[in-house]
C-alpha cells in the first residue's frame, strides 16, 4: 500500500483561498497527544484507493497548539483536526481542487468548485465510534441539496493509532439536474 507524506502546515498552500491555519494547529494540538511528529494515519477507503497518510508537523506550530489546547475544548479541537486531515486528502487523493464551505444546514461542510462534489467530515478520539459515525454521516451527505457525489471522510485520533475513513458516494437523488 502506498504512503502519502506530508507536513501539516502544507495544507495553507493548498488552499489558499481559506483560513484554514485553526484547523492545521488543531491537528498538532490533538495528533500530538497520541504520537510524536509524523502521525501515521491507517486510511481506509471506499471506492478509492487506500493509504497510509503520514504527517508532521513543524516545531512552531507545537507551540501554537499548546497554547490551541489551552483555549478551546476538545471536541472542537477534534473536529477542526479533522478537517485538516480532510483537507489532505481531498487535494492528494481526489483532488477536488477549490472548495467553498457551505451553509448551515446544507448537510455537508464543503463543495468543490470545478466539480459536482461535496465534502463532508466528522472527527472523534473513540475508535469503536468511527464506522457509526461514518454510516451516519454517508446518508447525511448523501442527502445534499446540491444533488452531488459525497465524499465523506471521518477521521478518530487515537493512542492505538490514528484511522480515517474515505469514501465516495453518489447522491440519493443520483444525478439528477
Amino acid at each position: 500500500m502506498r504512503r502519502l507524506r506530508c507536513a501539516i502546515e502544507q495544507v495553507a498552500d493548498w488552499h489558499a483561498d481559506l483560513f484554514v491555519e485553526p484547523h492545521i494547529v488543531a491537528f498538532v494540538a490533538v495528533a500530538s497527544q497520541y504520537s510524536e511528529s509524523p502521525a501515521l494515519f491507517d486510511v481506509g477507503c471506499d471506492a478509492i484507493p487506500s493509504r497510509w497518510l503520514e504527517v508532521s508537523w513543524h516545531r512552531d506550530t507545537v507551540q501554537k497548539a499548546v497554547r490551541l489546547r489551552a483555549t478551546m475544548q476538545s471536541g472542537p479541537l477534534v473536529e477542526l483536526a479533522a478537517i485538516a486531515v480532510a483537507l489532505i486528502l481531498s487535494r492528494r487523493v481526489v483532488n477536488l481542487g477549490p472548495l467553498d464551505v457551505t451553509e448551515l444546514g446544507d448537510r455537508v461542510d464543503y463543495r468543490a468548485r470545478k466539480q459536482k462534489a461535496v465534502l463532508e467530515v466528522s472527527g472523534t478520539e473513540a475508535l469503536a465510534e468511527l464506522n457509526r459515525r461514518h454510516s451516519e454521516k454517508v446518508d447525511q451527505a448523501r442527502a445534499n441539496p446540491f444533488k452531488w457525489d459525497a465524499y465523506v471522510a471521518i477521521c478518530a485520533f487515537a493512542d492505538r493509532g490514528h484511522r480515517v475513513r474515505f469514501s465516495k458516494h453518489p447522491t440519493k437523488e443520483g444525478h439528477d439536474e
